[in-house]
């Protein structure tokens, strides 16, 4: 019996940490697979170049959806903590984010709170937010 109070107590305390998180993206214009992952880690985030696509360590949550909308709209439970998104559509299915000769992505793709970069991706600081019980994040392409 004591097994099973603390199994219960257990269950219930993973419950009451999780959060929920949901994702808006507007302003798609090209039709492909988006992919988007949610980031806890900052090295993760900030070494991440859009070529492995699929779970990895430092990512929480993530999705690969066919879209052919303006609008993405996703709801992930996952723990509280501070997280980045980085996403982009691969407009010619080949499981990565293309790039031009001097690295300027040609696909379309975006991060959490709009971040840019001046050479490259922002830095985890500047699209990282807080989660902690509900949050509901909009971005734009």
């Amino acid at each position: 019996m004591k097994y099973f109070c603390a199994i219960s107590l257990s269950l219930c305390a993973v419950t009451l940490s999780a959060a929920t998180l949901e994702v808006e993206i507007s302003g798609m214009t090209k039709e492909g697979t988006l992919h988007l992952e949610v980031y806890s880690s900052k090295e993760v985030f900030e070494s991440d170049e859009g070529d492995r696509p699929g779970p990895q360590p430092g990512i929480v949550a993530g999705s690969i959806k066919n879209i052919d909308t303006e609008v993405y709209k996703e709801t992930f439970e996952i723990p509280a903590g501070i997280y980045a998104i980085g996403y982009y559509i691969d407009a010619n299915e080949n499981q990565k984010l293309d790039t031009n000769f001097v690295g300027v992505p040609k696909e379309e793709y975006g991060f959490s709170n709009n971040a840019r970069g001046a050479f490259g991706p922002p830095s985890f600081e500047s699209a990282s937010f807080t989660l902690d019980s509900y949050l509901k994040l909009l971005m734009e392409l």
